[in-house]
């Protein structure tokens, strides 16, 4: 892995956190199925725009291919952020602060 792309990974989950934490607070809650169906839906539009780096196509390929297979009921978020948190450790130690 090439150093810069922990802070690709780093920016593309904070992201997709963020984007979580908007849609929960405009949306009338649709529990977690309504979670994974809106991470499907912006993991697709992030694909289908190239809004991220080419490297990130994996991850989002990987993710969308997680949340299928995890099932409706499952709620993905503490992943997120653990990978979150992982990458943000690793691109601090790279950087060295």
């Amino acid at each position: 892995m090439m150093p810069q792309n922990y802070s690709q990974r780093v920016h593309f989950y904070y992201c997709i956190l963020i984007a979580l934490k908007i849609n929960a607070k405009t949306k009338k809650s649709g529990g977690v199925r309504g979670k994974n169906n809106f991470l499907l839906k912006w993991l697709r539009n992030a694909q289908n725009n190239t809004i991220f780096p080419p490297d990130i196509t994996s991850e989002i390929e990987w993710l969308r291919g997680k949340i299928i297979s995890s099932g409706p009921d499952t709620d993905l978020e503490p992943m997120l952020q653990y990978v979150y948190d992982t990458a943000k450790r690793a691109e601090n130690m790279r950087l060295g602060s």
